[in-house]
């Protein structure tokens, strides 16, 4: 979490944390004179909470030590949870919850978070870029990526024969996820682009994309999966 190992800060974590299984939202139908409900799953999953345990020793400030940790894993500079026996894949930290710390005795004391994170697993392969040729099969599911344009001019980006237009001076970074687009340093760049981001999703299996001829195209795929 924030780039740091637990270790590296003298807590350990008591116990492997159970992991709840995901859920896809669903809508619940009820039809007159029908015994029961119909369910209408969405493609969207809900949240899900880890709790994690951790403990520490500490001889000569223990309260200094669990400020220090409270800082880290309070920061925003990397929102993905890592676990040790997992570590290809992370989980999208939406809020953390610091649960009171119980002092056991008088070096050593014990507390438990509560990560709220996105329902699905990330590959962290998944959030480097790729070439074209290295995502079109998506062996996960339905995929939110990021693409990168570099060039000068009008361009055209087609995912599965869906086109998004593009006007690029320089580079150009689309951001399917949060259905933004904005320049390398930042700046937004909504309006240089015609077209829906959900047609720019990389589908389970075979995709085909391409882009106009002149300018040069990379990929953050964000590969998931449950």
């Amino acid at each position: 979490m924030n780039r740091r190992r637990n270790r590296e800060l003298g807590v350990l974590v008591r116990e492997r944390p159970s992991i709840p299984s995901p859920e896809f939202e669903y809508e619940e139908i009820n039809i007159p004179g029908r015994d029961g409900s119909l369910f209408r799953e969405t493609k969207k999953v809900k949240d899900i909470v880890i709790n994690v345990p951790f403990t520490f020793v500490d001889h000569e400030n223990w309260q200094e030590r669990l400020r220090n940790v409270r800082k880290w894993l309070l920061q925003k500079n990397d929102h993905r949870l890592i676990l040790s026996d997992n570590e290809e894949y992370f989980y999208l930290v939406k809020h953390i919850k610091i649960n009171a710390a119980e002092r056991k005795v008088k070096e050593s004391g014990e507390f438990d978070v509560d990560f709220t994170c996105a329902g699905y697993q990330y590959r962290r392969d998944g959030a480097l870029e790729h070439s074209v040729a290295e995502v079109e099969y998506n062996p996960y599911y339905e995929c939110m990526p990021i693409y990168k344009i570099i060039g000068v001019g009008e361009c055209t980006l087609a995912v599965n024969d869906k086109n998004m237009i593009a006007n690029v001076n320089g580079h150009l970074i689309i951001d399917t996820n949060r259905m933004l687009t904005y320049r390398q340093d930042g700046k937004l760049e909504n309006a240089s682009v015609k077209g829906d981001y959900e047609d720019l999703y990389l589908e389970e299996g075979e995709n085909m994309i391409r882009i106009t001829p002149g300018f040069e195209l990379k990929v953050i795929p964000n590969w998931r999966c449950l």
